[in-house]
């Protein structure tokens, strides 16, 4: 009873449009669920995101969650998180992802989650990093730790938007250092984002922990926009 009058006085909205999805564990309407694209790679070793950094890193198993198609309604819920002020948006969709990793083994032998870092004027511009939000949704169904601190940002870069993957590896070069002291030798960190696109950010991340840390590195991203 109560959860039927607490659903008529907040009803529970789509993430992309904000229609009524009528059923609080439905991130997006039906009309948006039917114009979305799972991907699925979460169930393969080997898929379209680890052939990405195929004899560049070694990574334990990488995944997104959707495909990233222009003008998609996971576009529509990736703006609303990134430039409308709605991290809610990032930990539901990372809570959602989780739901579906918590099942298969190897998101199991998980030790923490690291989010790639933004550089901290942005920060204070946004208001919060997208990837620690999904970083924090992800932790919630997984029971993990959250090291937002591990990483941080050097230098600001400039936009990836327009660039290929070359000119956005040289882009990203030298942008990120660890920070913590903590001893993170044989863990296995989940390296998170919002977008695959190039690998760039991720690879530039990824590199960072595997020069100070003998560690195992899996990657999870919300989109795939290979």
């Amino acid at each position: 009873m109560c959860s039927g009058l607490l659903d008529l006085l907040y009803p529970p909205l789509c993430i992309a449009c904000d229609r009524r999805t009528f059923d609080a564990q439905n991130l997006f309407c039906l009309d948006c669920q039917a114009q979305l694209h799972p991907t699925g790679m979460q169930h393969l070793q080997e898929n379209e995101f680890t052939r990405k950094f195929a004899g560049r890193i070694p990574i334990a198993h990488g995944a997104a969650l959707f495909y990233y198609l222009k003008g998609s309604r996971l576009q529509l819920a990736i703006e609303r998180l990134k430039y409308k002020n709605e991290p809610e948006i990032g930990i539901a969709l990372g809570n959602y992802f989780g739901q579906l990793l918590k099942p298969i083994p190897h998101y199991q032998q998980l030790d923490f989650i690291v989010p790639v870092p933004l550089h901290p004027s942005k920060k204070v511009q946004r208001g919060y990093n997208q990837a620690t939000m999904i970083a924090r949704g992800l932790a919630e169904s997984l029971s993990l730790n959250v090291h937002e601190n591990l990483l941080q940002r050097i230098r600001q870069t400039n936009s990836q938007v327009n660039k290929g993957r070359l000119e956005r590896l040289d882009n990203m070069q030298s942008a990120f250092a660890i920070k913590s002291t903590k001893n993170l030798q044989s863990a296995h960190v989940l390296l998170v984002d919002d977008i695959l696109t190039t690998g760039a950010t991720l690879e530039a991340c990824a590199m960072q922990l595997l020069s100070a840390f003998d560690c195992k590195i899996s990657m999870a991203t919300i989109g795939y926009a290979g």
